[in-house]
């Protein structure tokens, strides 16, 4: 009986299994090449059983309709467990800068004293730091190491040490277990994930509408692989569901005391490690007037306290929204003297928004990276195929939350200016004095406003709804990010 059932699931689906298969081979054949599969064994293994869990994925999705929540939560655990595992150690975007934050935090220092040499920290997981030359948890020799007291000097960020609580319990699990280096890495990353896949099922049950939009946004390949790191990423990534769920929320019911104080503080937590965040406290103008239970001022108090709270500690956090610490005197760069040039040559602002509008194709498709050593083939037909299908999936995905041209005009502004303020906060703390090209961008840093797009630029009139098509393509490229992987670490 179950047979039957299997086949007649088989053949209800054909359609949606055939356009599956069709784009893993594609896939698979944009990889290849004799770097990606000089070692072949491990990926004539893998990618088949990979492939097929994608596909039963794909079955169990349909199924009775599962509920999207339960859709999220399945693919953000199978395939986010496959990049915790899978991914190098510390390959992820500044990822043993983020796991010495961890670390020290593991060990009860919030606030790091700092030296010309960097922090002064444990050092059993130094041998880890083996990605650039392409080793794996199966290649390094130090997996083995214990978890030891000797000590080292690292560098490290200045971010604030609540976006690491996670990972720092997982480094401690590791150690009260009295396991071995590796374990502690795979922890950290684990207890994010954990966080991330939890906050990602409540969210999109919570939401009253765009479940479907919480759903593709939570399932990102990008947002997935960050969720899997050791990074502050992942924190902010999950606060940014948070957020977008109490404004969905405040703007479709009533906007309670209890979910106002949850989206302000969502937002201060984030905008404390990377400042132009500060803008999502505007989409409070977006809720209409008529949902507020009290007095509409409180909120633009909030925000005044928060733009208040953020200038204060300014002069403190430009270094802290760097993703590693650097020399500046070396590199030329002062945020001071930035800011000085500009005042001085105000006419270089319009090169910067030129150029900040010109780095889009290499920030979302040329450079952009779920590794930090990322130049493997295929990579950019990926990311090119992914963008193509959001920017589809925003336009024309029949969305469930109508938005007036008033509030979309607001949204807009919310998205420009926290697009162009990130590039702004880079210039000021990463590009040498007086240069015009902007230096340490990375598409990360967008992922709290990506969600804005559909809501900005979908198109009712001609909106479309294909829930097991749009299913389909999420689990695909998902199974594509663990494909990239294997073909270039494997």
């Amino acid at each position: 009986m179950k047979i039957n059932n299997l086949k007649e699931e088989l053949i209800n689906n054909k359609k949606y299994l055939l356009l599956y298969t069709i784009l893993i081979l594609i896939c698979i054949i944009l990889m290849f090449g004799p770097k990606n599969y000089q070692y072949w064994y491990f990926e004539s293994a893998s990618i088949p059983v990979i492939s097929l869990i994608g596909l039963v994925l794909i079955l169990l999705s349909f199924k009775k309709k599962l509920e999207l929540e339960k859709v999220a939560l399945l693919l953000i655990i199978i395939f986010g467990l496959m990049m915790v595992f899978l991914a190098p150690p510390m390959a992820h975007p500044d990822e043993m800068n983020h796991f010495t934050k961890a670390e020290l935090l593991s060990e009860g220092i919030l606030y790091p004293e700092k030296s010309d040499a960097g922090v002064l920290v444990n050092d059993y997981y130094f041998p880890l730091n083996e990605a650039q030359k392409g080793l794996t948890i199966l290649d390094n020799p130090h997996i083995f190491d214990e978890i030891s007291n000797h000590k080292g000097y690292a560098q490290t960020n200045d971010s604030p040490f609540y976006s690491y609580i996670p990972s720092a319990i997982g480094i401690l699990i590791a150690k009260c277990l009295h396991l071995t280096a590796v374990f502690s890495l795979l922890f950290a990353r684990l207890l994010n994930l954990i966080l991330y896949a939890g906050v990602a099922y409540w969210a999109i049950k919570k939401a009253p509408a765009f479940k479907i939009g919480l759903t593709l946004i939570a399932a990102m390949p990008m947002a997935v692989a960050q969720a899997s790191s050791v990074s502050y990423d992942a924190f902010i990534i999950t606060f940014t569901l948070i957020i977008l769920t109490y404004f969905i929320k405040m703007f479709e019911q009533k906007a309670e005391n209890k979910d106002l104080a949850i989206f302000f503080i969502s937002i201060f937590l984030i905008t404390l490690i990377k400042p132009p965040y500060i803008m999502l406290s505007f989409l409070i103008l977006v809720i209409p007037k008529e949902n507020f239970i009290e007095n509409r001022n409180y909120s633009f108090i909030a925000i005044a306290l928060l733009f208040i709270a953020i200038i204060l500690s300014f002069s403190s956090f430009l270094t802290p929204a760097t993703p590693t610490t650097i020399s500046a005197s070396a590199s030329n760069i002062s945020s001071s003297a930035q800011l000085s040039y500009i005042l001085n040559n105000p006419l270089s602002l319009l090169e910067l928004i030129k150029n900040s509008i010109t780095l889009i194709p290499d920030t979302f498709v040329l450079n952009s990276s779920f590794y930090h050593y990322a130049d493997f083939k295929g990579l950019k037909a990926y990311k090119l195929a992914y963008l193509i299908f959001f920017v589809l999936f925003a336009l024309f995905y029949k969305q469930d939350i109508n938005l007036s041209k008033r509030n979309r005009l607001i949204l807009t502004s919310i998205f420009l200016i926290t697009y162009f303020g990130i590039f702004g906060i880079l210039y000021l703390i990463w590009t040498p004095i007086g240069s015009n090209t902007i230096l340490g961008v990375q598409s990360r840093y967008f992922v709290p406003i990506i969600p804005l797009l559909p809501l900005i630029i979908n198109y009712d009139k001609k909106s479309i709804e294909k829930y097991e098509y749009l299913i389909t393509l999420i689990i695909t490229f998902l199974v594509g990010l663990i494909i990239l992987t294997i073909t270039h670490y494997y």
